[in-house]
């Protein structure tokens, strides 16, 4: 595809390193010469200097065929007009990233189709809502919610107190409970492991679980016994990414307590919030500021601060100090190999991710969807519609010859979750879902599909 994004920022950058991993023509538009320096340093990508709102400039960039627009730029203001030019402009698809829906009014006619907008994805509210996955207990790093609501890909954390430890896959302490869910991949040192009977879990593994939301469920405790839901959520820095969060702990009855240096920020963000939550002003790499704040013991710590060491500081401190699960949101791309690796900090999201994973799923086909790109390593969650005269359709599972490192999580069948057993026969319209890398991937394509989808 011919692609233009807008905006060369860390969201941008990350589009732009996907797509050009799909061998897309990419084009970039930014204000900034020196982000697109950087960017042409480490991309092989056309550039364009200048405003994506000015219609010049955007016009130069779209050039004579594109097939697709984003906009992504940190201003949702220039990203709803740059989406408008490029509908202008007869661009067939258009996204634009946006933090807010206020643009709009259905009730005045004045809404996203009018304006030449076809998809609008919300970074930071998806961030958000991955990070209260992450608080529904201390096992859970990321949870992917598949194209049934009711099934789920979930990474749990193996606990050193967790019977699992030492024990291999075969022997699963409970194998009732084992044959509703499906272990679909295993992170260890932010690498994928190949699963066999003999696979040994270990501390610290991350083991993502596909199934039905309430099987999965019962395995959390499994995984990390004696998980504690009281005490309070401690939350560093106020902004929107924060004010967002907050706002919904606080409707789910929880005690949050919020750290902020300003006593500007602090006081109005107090008074929005109606005073439902503790404020305490300070630094969030301050240990003192810390122990007032309750960070000892407290259910989570969750640094959401607008600079990313200051965020990476503040969680170490936070955990040293007693804080029983530690979240981190980074903003740099540089950041997201380095979070998963420190074992100080229990998970790691990111808006520009998160803006990723949203645009991934707009892209879908019927055939192939990319659920999500994982937090954790390198690897995607992946869906596949079952194709008729697909050369697995009709066949066992236990028949189908597959690339070693390709494990099917789970099956989707006309709104019913199938655990991935060998005596399972594949049928057309059946959703097939795997965690692997895009090389893994594209070796399922052809024979669930019939075409090849991810180049």
């Amino acid at each position: 595809m011919n692609i233009v994004i807008a905006g060369a920022g860390e969201v941008g950058r990350e589009l732009a390193r996907s797509f050009g991993d799909r061998r897309n023509n990419m084009t970039v538009v930014e204000r900034s010469a020196g982000l697109l320096d950087r960017l042409r340093d480490r991309l092989e990508v056309m550039t364009v200097t200048g405003d994506c709102a000015v219609v010049g400039i955007l016009k130069r960039a779209l050039g004579q065929t594109t097939d697709l627009f984003i906009a992504a730029t940190r201003d949702d203001a220039a990203n709803v007009l740059a989406c408008s030019i490029a509908r202008h402009f007869k661009v067939p698809m258009t996204i634009c990233r946006l933090g807010c829906t206020d643009f709009f009014s259905d009730g005045d006619a004045w809404t996203p189709a009018a304006l030449g907008i076809d998809h609008m994805i919300f970074p930071e509210a998806e961030c958000v809502t991955q990070i209260r996955h992450a608080l529904e207990h201390q096992a859970v790093v990321e949870r992917i919610v598949l194209s049934y609501p009711d099934a789920e890909c979930t990474g749990l954390r193996v606990s050193p107190r967790s019977s699992l430890v030492g024990c291999p896959l075969h022997d699963f302490p409970e194998p009732a409970l084992l044959a509703r869910v499906r272990i679909a991949a295993i992170v260890r040192q932010q690498r994928l492991v190949t699963l066999h009977g003999s696979t040994v879990f270990g501390t610290g593994d991350e083991v993502y679980v596909a199934g039905p939301r309430a099987a999965v469920a019962a395995l959390h405790e499994r995984f990390w016994p004696g998980h504690s839901s009281t005490g309070p959520v401690v939350v560093a820095g106020v902004n929107t990414l924060s004010r967002r969060l907050v706002l919904e702990l606080c409707d789910l009855g929880l005690n949050v307590r919020v750290i902020e240096p300003s006593e500007t920020t602090a006081a109005a963000f107090l008074d929005d919030l109606g005073r439902r939550a503790l404020l305490i002003r300070g630094s969030s790499t301050d240990s003192d500021v810390l122990e007032e704040a309750g960070v000892k013991n407290c259910r989570a710590f969750i640094s959401m601060l607008d600079d990313d060491e200051d965020n990476i500081l503040g969680s170490i401190l936070a955990k040293q100090h007693g804080a029983r699960k530690v979240i981190t949101v980074t903003h740099k791309a540089e950041y997201v190999g380095i979070v998963p690796a420190m074992a100080a900090i229990d998970c790691g999201f990111s808006p520009r991710l998160a803006a990723v994973n949203s645009v991934l799923n707009v892209l879908c086909t019927d055939e192939v969807r990319v659920q999500a790109v994982l937090n954790r390593t390198r690897a995607y969650v992946y869906e596949f519609r079952v194709q008729p005269g697909a050369p697995f359709c009709g066949r066992r599972l236990a028949d189908c010859q597959m690339s070693e490192a390709a494990v099917f999580a789970l099956i989707v069948r006309r709104a019913e979750s199938l655990v991935p057993t060998g005596e399972v026969i594949l049928e057309a319209g059946d959703r097939v879902v795997t965690v692997s890398t895009p090389e893994t991937a594209r070796d399922l394509e052809k024979p669930l599909t019939r075409r090849s989808f991810l180049r």
